[in-house]
């Protein structure tokens, strides 16, 4: 293998990190071009690291690394956003939490993923320049789902397609919204309007007319409990202030 093929530079949002040794670290991280990946920085936990230092959460990095046997190292880092220090604030600190744990759990490692990588790296910058950073969940989240595959449509029946009318209920065991002739009364759900699917499907929509940011009660309900449903476990966005789902 030349030189060339076992050095490579990569852009990339870092989802975490863990102890490996006494001085290492093993960084989590999504790249724009080889997707989500884990690779060791060398002497990151010392005092006097430069590379420590520049790779702190939530961070946006331009890296050069080295391909290993079995994980590669980081061998330079330059910082490429400036938000650290407006994500220190608790409120924001959590929403960016959440937006890089749901990355982390949904994206198969070693996947090329640029539109996510997209879509992390601009909610994070517009977390960081908000004072109400919770608002942004919702329309990530469901983002997140479209651009994974996984979003249902809002205007028919999951189940036997047809369209929707007045009442409908989001049941995520199903992976969508049903209508009253397929709705499980007894499974768990969460009961949608006309309006709160308008406002589901305007959240999930691509930058332009139509989207929305603001999430309905209900629909972020129902958006949460898709991820919950897709991530296999509960996540911790009920706990944010500002975010309550109202009743169901």
């Amino acid at each position: 293998m030349s030189g060339e093929e076992r050095s490579y530079r990569a852009l990339a949002v870092v989802l975490g990190a863990r102890p490996l040794g006494e001085a290492d670290r093993i960084v989590r991280m999504l790249t724009r071009e080889f997707g989500k990946l884990d690779a060791v920085a060398k002497g990151a936990r010392r005092p006097k690291s430069r590379i420590g230092g520049r790779l702190e959460i939530a961070g946006r990095v331009e890296m050069m690394l080295h391909r290993g046997r079995s994980l590669d190292v980081i061998v330079s880092a330059e910082e490429r956003s400036q938000r650290w220090t407006a994500l220190v604030e608790p409120e924001r600190f959590a929403v960016a939490s959440l937006a890089l744990e749901r990355v982390d759990v949904l994206c198969e490692p070693g996947e090329p993923v640029p539109e996510i990588f997209d879509l992390l790296d601009s909610t994070l910058e517009a977390v960081a320049k908000s004072e109400r950073p919770h608002r942004f969940i919702a329309r990530y989240s469901l983002r997140l789902l479209d651009l994974l595959g996984s979003m249902p449509p809002a205007e028919r029946c999951c189940l036997c397609s047809d369209m929707l009318e007045d009442r409908s209920w989001l049941d995520a065991s199903e992976g969508g919204i049903l209508d009253a002739k397929c709705r499980r009364p007894h499974r768990e759900e969460i009961a949608l309007d006309p309006e709160d699917r308008a406002n589901f499907a305007a959240l999930g929509r691509e930058r332009g007319a139509g989207a929305a940011v603001e999430a309905r009660p209900q629909a972020a309900a129902a958006i949460e409990a898709l991820i919950a449903h897709y991530c296999a476990r509960p996540l911790r966005v009920s706990a944010l202030p500002g975010y309550a789902y109202g009743p169901v």
